[in-house]
């Protein structure tokens, strides 16, 4: 009998074959542990969450509930990460399996699978209800509900991992990567909630309040609004609906009020002080972002999620008949809920915005897909094998040209991006070797068979991003320490101070300086550069500009116009 189930999906049960669960595991392993290599500080976010959990591991209590960089409040966002990465921190110190850099990687690992389990059981839950089902063939051989379920969820976490604007920010445990994973903590909350009404809400609610400890409260009001309105909305929670309401206002109140409360416990004064900081730094969020952000966005949007957006409109219109459907609406009211978040993002990360997003658009991606005629469907297929193993082909040309300079303008460009620096053999390259090997048999079994499982595209997609990571990174790590570490540029600088007669007690000031720079002198030549102090108190000054002159007792960082300028005061 045919079933008159109104549905776009269509899947055999042969299409739902199971991904094996190690080749899934070893695909988001190898993804997540590729940034172990990174010897050193990359970026100016990563410098701040390892400078932060330095600081709160140096102090005391204090240091932890209010975290201070050198003679300034870290007001930014809250202490979340620095708290899980002060603690894996002093965990290898104690044990001695890995150096504190190789924690601030192995924290963001930690968050990384969170976000991923969150994802794949959010989406499980959603695809297991009765109206996502496929439609039931006349003669059986559709798919289950176990198998199609789980198809759909590791369609979903495949995309995820293959989305381009990812794939620096999940090897960095910073605010914004633990928003991302608070963000699918809070879907997978609201999805456990159509089952089980108290711990899905709390669960909900909890995340929006450990936004506000692990990010901006600006997040956190956004995270909570959403999750009341599609409790509010959805017939699926009409179900004790008032008692879902207070119970996910309860898990937000849990997840933020012991962070202030303990720090007023601990030093009142202090506290007044920090959260009095902290409060108009926080306000200032919820104002209308400017010109440059929504220009950002234009001009970024395409690339940073590709390739699951065409995949989540297409998702939006084949499923427009079906959009009161929970499966459907709870993410569509997400994406549709975050336009606010675009348009009061002042004072944030560009791509902030797009990071909470992503949870919610790889599952309405991934309902979109498993639509698809297969014609259609093979694009994907090809742009992965295409895009990557045009992408692993040059990394390999461009290293053979560093290695054996058979190419000089090739090893000639590398050596300006980083001056000094030269292949090395160790476990990194064996790394690239392997993923390289291996996407390449991925590549010979697409051309050479024809699967149906509903997988295989963004299988591929998720495997040529990894690879393409995991040896840019193997191959090329000394080289990306030498470009984008700032250890050579501060150890120069401290030395320039030392030859100026610097004597312990000193007082070094700063000029154009952040956060994060102030965590690199700190970690690289242990010096405490103030930001805030007068500077007629200092007896040196470093000033940091951007101009395309060098001036005397100036140093700067390879292939930028990023300047450092120690200027003796007295």
């Amino acid at each position: 009998m045919l079933s008159q189930r109104s549905t776009p999906v269509k899947m055999s049960q042969e299409a739902a074959r199971k991904l094996p669960r190690w080749s899934l595991l070893a695909l988001l392993t190898i993804f997540a542990f590729s940034g172990f290599w990174a010897t050193g500080l990359w970026t100016l976010r990563d410098a701040l969450s390892f400078g932060t959990a330095s600081a709160m591991l140096d102090g005391g209590a204090s240091a932890w509930l209010m975290p201070m960089m050198a003679d300034s409040p870290i007001t930014e966002a809250g202490p979340l990460a620095g708290w899980l990465t002060a603690v894996i921190i002093a965990f290898g110190r104690l044990t001695g399996l890995m150096g504190d850099i190789a924690a601030v990687r192995f924290a963001a690992c930690l968050l990384f699978a969170l976000t991923t389990a969150a994802l794949w059981y959010g989406t499980w839950h959603l695809a297991r209800r009765p109206e996502a089902q496929p439609i039931a063939f006349a003669f059986g051989g559709e798919a289950s509900p176990r198998d199609y379920s789980r198809v759909v969820a590791d369609v979903a976490v495949l995309l995820f991992v293959a989305t381009f604007g990812i794939l620096t920010r999940q090897h960095e445990a910073l605010p914004d990567t633990t928003l991302l994973t608070m963000a699918a903590l809070s879907f997978y909350g609201l999805t456990l909630g159509i089952r089980r009404p108290v711990p899905g809400a709390f669960t909900a609610g909890l995340a929006a309040g450990l936004a506000v400890v692990s990010s901006t409260l600006f997040a956190s009001c956004w995270l909570l609004v959403l999750a009341l309105i599609t409790i509010q909305c959805l017939k699926a929670f009409s179900h004790h609906r008032p008692k879902r309401l207070l119970i996910t206002i309860a898990g937000a109140l849990a997840g933020f009020l012991p962070w202030p409360l303990l720090a007023f416990a601990v030093d009142p004064a202090q506290a007044a002080v920090w959260f009095g900081e902290w409060l108009p730094a926080q306000l200032a969020h919820f104002s209308l972002a400017g010109s440059d952000t929504y220009l950002w966005f234009a001009r970024n949007a395409l690339w940073y999620l590709c390739p699951i957006w065409p995949f989540a409109i297409w998702g939006l219109y084949v499923w427009r008949h079906q959009i009161r459907q929970t499966h459907i609406l709870l993410p569509a009211a997400a994406l549709m809920a975050g336009i606010p978040a675009v348009v009061f993002s002042s004072f944030q990360a560009y791509d902030t915005v797009f990071l909470a997003f992503l949870p919610m658009l790889s599952v309405t991606a991934a309902f979109g897909l498993v639509t698809v005629r297969r014609g259609y469907e093979n694009v994907l297929d090809w742009f992965s094998l295409t895009i990557f193993t045009l992408g692993l082909l040059v990394l390999w040309a461009y290293w053979f040209a560093w290695l054996t300079s058979f190419a000089p303008k090739m090893a000639e460009s590398l050596q300006m991006l980083a001056p000094g620096s030269a292949p090395v053999f160790d476990s990194g390259l064996v790394l690239a070797c392997l993923v390289s090997l291996v996407w390449f048999v991925f590549v010979g079994w697409r051309l050479t068979h024809r699967p149906v499982v509903a997988w295989r595209g963004p299988w591929l997609a998720a495997a040529g991003i990894t690879a393409f990571s995991a040896s840019l990174v193997g191959l090329y790590h000394t080289a990306l320490d030498v470009n984008r570490s700032y250890e050579p540029v501060v150890k120069a600088v401290a030395r320039n101070l030392e030859a100026k007669g610097m004597q312990p007690g000193d007082v070094v000031c700063g000029t154009g300086m952040n956060h994060g720079l102030q965590a690199v002198f700190k970690h690289y030549a242990d010096l405490d550069v103030l930001v805030r102090a007068r500077l007629d108190e200092c007896r040196f000054t470093i000033d940091r500009s951007r101009s395309g002159a060098l001036l005397p007792d100036s140093f700067r960082r390879p292939h930028t116009d990023e300047a450092f300028t120690v200027i003796q005061n007295r």
